[in-house]
């Protein structure tokens, strides 16, 4: 019998892109369920908020912004 797998479509610039694909490389496939292309891939649900979560924080760390500015900034992950 199948198994489906609720997910929703996370769409970002190609670098935040390369990062998704990082975190899930090193989490075991956590969080991918599949790459659409370059900009659009779907993920598991309840992983979402969390994969977010870890893509902003190592956006945050390579521009080097305090905790202060990183609270009132959003990302462009959809």
């Amino acid at each position: 019998m199948p198994k489906a797998i609720k997910g929703c479509l996370i769409q970002c610039d190609p670098p935040q892109m390369a990062m998704i694909e990082k975190i899930d490389r090193e989490s075991h496939n956590e969080y991918v369920i599949e790459k659409i292309d370059d900009r659009v891939c779907l993920v598991k649900e309840n992983k979402a908020e969390e994969l977010k979560a870890r893509v902003k924080s190592i956006m945050d760390r390579a521009m080097g912004a305090d905790e202060e500015e990183v609270e009132d900034q959003d990302s462009d992950l959809d």
